[in-house]
């Protein structure tokens, strides 16, 4: 069989020269991509899997970082070439390669494994009349189709105790292909974007997964006075959040009374860890209602409100601090179902996400919640330059649909956020920024 040898270097890894045989995938942009990922990787390297080694790359990259690495491939050629490119640099002392893979009757995940990694196979499955691989390449190149190999993974991983376990997945998310984080921040598993790069017309990102609070429960109450008060009184550690079914004196933005019926969402999170280590209280307030709005499939208004396309209240994220308390809280209130409040019509899940339980809409909120804010040894800190990001995509949405600000019954142009969360306008050739929601009208076409 005739062999393809590629140059593989770059900053921690490397020179290798590596052996690529036919319907083998070579190391490319995306291998370094992932190898940029793992290397951002903390904590005490242990035992590691690969799904999909390919040529053996990136479980020598996992090796060189101190990691005993167990690789899987379903293509018999690539493990033939792993095993070969790996014994030539003398990892195999450290790594175990075996033909096989996720969905293979008997494959599973042994005790001890702290880390998964997979550069997921991403070509969309062929339709009717296209074209088709060889078996071998359409196994390790092409993902399956309602939920892909990513939701397949998820699957295996829900037999064992996961709760000390992080899954590294590359994934392409433009165009969307059928693997898909979202299917894990529905399964109680929260995700952090730590490397992306675009090539060409496709963007390629690296996740990793968790599960939340590293499967702590959490806490419930039936009843309180108000849930951001209860949850200060949590430990002053770990991932605290609190959970109740009604609230005596729920408060929302300014002290008014957050209006609320059996099965909406009350929830609090005591943080603890102080805001500055990941970005500004404005900040974190709009990049938690970006993630949340994602999930419910609803839209942000600025700063902190929960809306339908035509604007309707849907649910508001709070950020409390005080001197006496370390850290920070958060709370949450989402309608589960439409009503009137104060005369003013208001939406809930139900009208945007349909008929989903109580229990599914907070397993997303507090995966959405701690992929922005949870402290883990091994994952880094979401940055603040992602943050600002995805909070102004988020609130560009109702704009790009014609949503239009007046201040003071002047036509306001919305530029962008500033570093602290206010919004940055123009009101008849001056640029001011705004802090104050009331100081807004919000008119949806």
């Amino acid at each position: 069989m005739k062999m393809k040898r590629i140059r593989f270097e770059m900053e921690n890894f490397g020179p290798w020269e590596i052996d690529v045989a036919p319907t083998v995938y070579p190391p490319r942009e995306d291998t370094e991509l992932l190898c940029r990922a793992i290397s951002r990787l903390g904590g005490d390297a242990s035992n590691a899997i690969e799904i999909g080694c390919g040529s053996g790359v990136i479980s020598m990259a996992l090796s060189s970082l101190g990691w005993s690495v167990l690789s899987y491939d379903v293509n018999p050629y690539a493990v033939a070439c792993s095993r070969a490119n790996i014994e030539r640099y003398g990892f195999e002392r450290n790594v175990t390669v075996i033909e096989g893979g996720v969905g293979e009757d008997g494959w599973s995940v042994p005790d001890g494994t702290k880390l998964i990694v997979w550069n997921l196979p991403y070509l969309n499955p062929p339709g009717p009349n296209e074209p088709v691989l060889e078996p071998i390449e359409e196994a390790s190149l092409t993902d399956l189709g309602d939920g892909g190999w990513s939701e397949e993974l998820l699957r295996s991983l829900k037999v064992r105790d996961n709760d000390d376990l992080t899954v590294v997945l590359l994934f392409r998310t433009d165009p969307i292909s059928p693997s898909s984080p979202s299917d894990w921040l529905m399964s109680g598993w929260s995700c952090r974007s730590i490397e992306m790069k675009r090539i060409g017309d496709e963007r390629l990102e690296v996740f990793a997964m968790w599960r939340t609070g590293s499967g702590s429960k959490e806490k419930r109450e039936e009843i309180c006075d108000s849930a951001m008060d209860r949850v200060i009184h949590l430990p002053d550690k770990g991932w605290q959040r609190l959970i109740v079914g009604d609230q005596l004196s729920g408060r929302g933005r300014r002290g008014s009374k957050w209006e609320s019926v059996p099965g909406d969402l009350l929830a609090s999170w005591k943080i603890n860890r102080e805001p500055s280590e990941i970005s500004t209280p404005g900040i974190l307030q709009i990049g938690i209602g970006a993630a949340v709005s994602e999930s419910l499939s609803c839209e942000l208004k600025w700063p902190n409100d929960l809306i339908s396309i035509r604007g309707e209240k849907i649910g508001g994220i709070m950020i409390e601090a005080n001197s006496s308390n370390p850290g920070f809280r958060i709370g949450i209130g989402i309608n589960s179902s439409p009503r009137v409040v104060n005369g003013i019509s208001c939406l809930g899940w139900s009208d945007t996400i349909g008929d989903v339980s109580l229990e599914e809409v907070f397993r997303m909120v507090d995966s959405r919640v701690s992929g922005i804010l949870e402290r883990l040894e091994m994952i880094p800190d979401i940055d603040q330059g992602s943050l600002e990001i995805s909070s102004w995509k988020s609130l560009s949405v109702s704009l790009s649909r014609g949503a239009v600000a007046e201040i003071e019954n002047e036509r306001a142009r919305i530029i962008g956020l500033d570093k602290d969360g206010f919004l940055c306008v123009e009101v008849d050739g001056r640029e001011v920024l705004v802090s104050d929601a009331h100081t807004i009208k919000w008119n949806y076409p």
